[in-house]
């Protein structure tokens, strides 16, 4: 697929492109059912004084109109729930991103190259008009334990989040929006980490699967100890 800049962002329509339902992107961030859609599209609710009230996105300034979720929102989102996983609440996670966003220039700092490099000493929240550092207490946690790691999972190019490897780099299981319709596949191959389940819980050997599609054995095991991660 061709490099095409479709956004405000300059993002590759790859990246971008709808690809995942949000019951798909729930499954693959490893977040709780409906979390994508409120994370990546904003939601509602009433107020205890009946008044309507509207919650942007988490990780970007105006919500997409389109009924799916992209590769780069998948990223935001699994980024999202690492915050949320170490006790920050959304409205503290809005403020680190709305930061970053002016620190950054960009309308989705968490998808940016110059996010990973340079995050961890920015100046991402204000304090009583004063700009504070992410080294600051709680903040050098989260990015010490969470972002930093994270990001290290996470492959740029011309800037932008490109690869993913949800379970890590030591893996060999990739979500690249260019291969396998950007569900997990097997490194290098293009081979969809579902598909080899599906076979062996066929009762097809790992011999037999790694010769029907060229992958080596231990991607084999790879896969099926990462959908069996993803199914648990």
């Amino acid at each position: 697929m061709a490099t095409v800049t479709v956004d405000s962002v300059g993002m590759p329509e790859s990246v971008v492109i709808p690809r995942y339902s949000f019951a798909e992107a729930d499954r693959l961030a490893r977040v709780t059912s409906g979390t994508s859609r409120r994370w990546t599209r904003g939601y509602s609710y009433e107020s205890q004084d009946g008044q309507r009230v509207r919650k942007p996105p988490v990780g970007r300034a105006e919500p997409s109109p389109e009924l799916a979720v992209s590769f780069a929102d998948l990223v935001e989102v699994a980024a999202i729930c690492g915050l949320r996983t170490l006790g920050f609440s959304l409205p503290k996670i809005r403020e680190i991103v709305d930061g970053c966003q002016d620190i950054f220039e960009s309308e989705r700092p968490l998808l940016s190259q110059a996010f990973k490099v340079d995050g961890r000493d920015a100046f991402v929240e204000r304090e009583d008009g004063v700009l504070i550092s992410v080294l600051r207490g709680k903040r050098r946690v989260a990015w010490d334990d969470v972002l930093g790691p994270f990001l290290e999972t996470v492959e740029y190019e011309g800037g932008w989040a490109q690869r993913w490897w949800p379970a890590g780099r030591s893996t060999q299981v990739v979500i690249d929006p260019q291969f396998g319709y950007g569900l997990p596949v097997v490194e290098g191959t293009g081979v969809r980490t579902e598909i080899l389940v599906e076979r062996s819980e066929a009762g097809d050997s790992s011999r037999q699967i790694a010769a029907d599609f060229g992958v080596s054995i231990e991607s084999i095991q790879a896969a099926l100890q990462y959908e069996r991660a993803l199914a648990a």
